[in-house]
């Protein structure tokens, strides 16, 4: 015959298993009177149709930003946005809108990717033709955070033999710059978001001079330093 203590571990248990099925919660380890076993419970199906609802709703709102502000690209004339973004490092900060001169601004859809990579070395070869145009500064710009931008600085200088590079790197890490331009499209599948298109901006003492936005954000033809260079 069971003992009472013994009577009473085994309907604890039971009880605990039984509740255990019915709630998704931490593993926990029961202990019975010869062994102790871990038990870890299943993720019930509501829990997978809720997570797939926000997820769904993520990837709809994706699209819905970037489409509305795709359908408001900014153009030669209108007025540089008053957006501040970091540059530089985590402390400095620009806002383009009250730039003096010439400036050109790189926008490309992600650092380290196969096409930027090949894409930004242009600028740094003609980099001197740039500054000879009148041009103040080369911005590259991306939605990603300043140690991102940094860390791509630092490699693209390092594969094109230099020890630092005369190109300023921006990160528009909230995408306020890409919206409020409207260059941007739904990268989430392949950035997890909206991201900048490919393109390629000359700007004047706040005015917008010439606008370049690649058709497919693989090609470098209106986004080119060349064709830029043609532009001043």
């Amino acid at each position: 015959m069971q003992s009472v203590t013994a009577v009473a571990r085994t309907t604890l248990l039971r009880s605990t298993v039984r509740q255990s099925t019915r709630t998704a919660v931490t593993p926990v380890r029961y202990l019975s009177s010869s062994r102790s076993t871990l038990h870890i419970p299943r993720t019930t199906s509501r829990n997978h149709k809720m997570a797939s609802i926000v997820q769904s709703a993520a990837a709809a709102a994706h699209s819905a930003f970037a489409t509305v502000a795709s359908a408001s690209q900014i153009k030669a004339g209108d007025s540089v946005p008053n957006v501040e973004i970091k540059v530089n490092d985590l402390e400095d900060k620009v806002n383009f809108s009250t730039l003096q001169g010439k400036n050109i601004l790189v926008l490309v859809p992600g650092a380290f990717s196969g096409t930027c990579n090949s894409q930004v070395p242009g600028y740094i070869d003609r980099y001197d033709e740039f500054k000879s145009k009148g041009v103040e500064n080369v911005y590259i710009v991306a939605v990603n955070d300043m140690f991102v931008m940094q860390a791509w600085k630092n490699k693209l200088a390092k594969d094109n033999g230099k020890e630092t590079l005369p190109l300023l790197f921006a990160g528009d890490d909230a995408g306020k710059l890409a919206s409020s331009l409207g260059i941007v499209f739904d990268a989430q599948a392949v950035f997890g978001g909206p991201r900048f298109m490919r393109a390629a901006l000359v700007i004047d003492s706040g005015k917008v001079v010439h606008v370049g936005v690649e058709k497919s954000p693989g090609d470098i033809t209106v986004s080119h330093a060349d064709d830029i260079i043609s532009k001043l």
